[in-house]
């Protein structure tokens, strides 16, 4: 369930039964050392999707999950063109405002704590564990945490909220477990064991911050389109997902950004908040 214009709904998952069947199924959750910590389903489902056959796919998996095109093209030459599509679009410039880099299901946690960290119900990661970093980690200590769970229908661009340049770039290899609530309640410290992209950038409005890319199940590529020491302008893509759900952690330092009291609450009830690029998701402080 998540929230959307203030109303609850019910998410519709790809392959819903399926996820449950490999997370809360014993005989599932048997394969998933060979199925999914291997990556063997996620390279078979990745290599179909660059194939011309899979492009057929695109029109129902549009219409099931009332996908807005707007901006985008109208052919693709594969479901993996179809999931990385660019979309034309104007990003807001108000400066002191922290519009979504990227559209998908988010919630936020203030006052962090770097050692025990939320990602669901009785799920608690290490900031640390999760940087591969403890200096790097000790730097957003009570700061705030912005969570954006893309679902397979989401745009998986991310784009630039504000100006600034990159500081740091480094990947870590790890499993492909999916990152929906189904499998982080049954997978310990899912996000640190998952592969991941993270980077640091220096940015004009909302000073040092810090972006966490997780990989899921059938995530093939987080592709970067920056450089490190590169300057980048509010609005540009920044990166893009090849096929699957996936996950974006965004840390700000402490005193830097407040978030909407609608998303907070959202977040406090256990729930995430539908969000699309660009809308407003809260200020600089």
């Amino acid at each position: 369930m998540y929230y959307n214009a203030g109303k609850l709904e019910r998410e519709n998952v790809p392959a819903g039964e399926f996820m449950r069947f490999m997370y809360e199924n014993p005989v599932g959750r048997a394969t998933l050392p060979f199925l999914i910590k291997r990556k063997f389903l996620s390279r078979i489902y990745g290599a179909y999707c660059r194939t011309g056959f899979s492009v057929r796919n695109v029109p129902k998996f549009i219409r099931e999950h009332n996908i807005d095109m707007a901006g985008c093209k109208a052919e693709f030459s594969s479901y993996a063109d179809f999931f990385s599509r660019e979309k034309v679009f104007a990003f807001p410039q108000e400066r002191d405002v922290l519009f979504a880099p990227c559209e998908g299901l988010a919630c936020v946690y203030e006052n962090i704590k770097t050692d025990s960290l939320i990602a669901a119900k009785d799920s608690h990661f290490s900031l640390a564990e999760l940087f591969q970093d403890e200096r790097l980690a000790a730097e957003y200590a009570d700061g705030t945490m912005l969570k954006i769970r893309l679902t397979p229908a989401n745009y998986h661009r991310m784009h630039f909220f504000d100006d600034g340049k990159i500081v740091s770039e480094k990947f870590v290899d790890g499993h492909l477990y999916s990152v929906n609530p189904i499998a982080v309640s049954r997978i310990i410290r899912l996000y640190c064991q998952n592969k991941r992209a993270i980077f640091e950038m220096e940015t004009e409005q909302f000073g040092r911050v810090a972006v966490v890319e997780v990989g899921a199940t059938f995530v093939g590529s987080i592709v970067h389109l920056f450089e490190v020491g590169k300057a980048f302008s509010r609005g540009e893509t920044a990166s893009y997902f090849l096929p699957g759900g996936s996950l974006v952690l965004i840390f700000f330092q402490k005193g830097i950004f407040s978030p909407k009291d609608e998303i907070l609450a959202h977040t406090q009830e256990g729930y995430e908040t539908k969000i699309s690029v660009g809308e407003e998701i809260g200020v600089k402080i």
